[in-house]
């Protein structure tokens, strides 16, 4: 079963709001969807690159009142 967790990094700097994002993905298991809000679009885009790079996948994106929601499901642990 896929469970869902949330992180809410409006307001968090960068490059400290990717490094919780990170650390937060590492410690779920495969199948699992992390929903990360923030509020500043180049924090979008270089979440969007990390994810690139991983095992991860953005599997959502929604634009909200005051931020933006990615959804990311963890991809299989190796």
């Amino acid at each position: 079963m896929t469970s869902k967790n949330r992180l809410d990094l409006r307001g968090v700097i960068s490059p400290l709001n990717l490094l919780k994002c990170k650390s937060c993905l590492k410690s779920m298991d495969g199948g699992d969807v992390l929903e990360v809000f923030v509020s500043d679009m180049d924090v979008v885009q270089d979440l969007r690159m990390i994810v690139q790079r991983s095992n991860d996948r953005v599997v959502y994106t929604k634009k909200l009142l005051d931020c933006v929601c990615l959804g990311i499901k963890k991809g299989p642990r190796h």
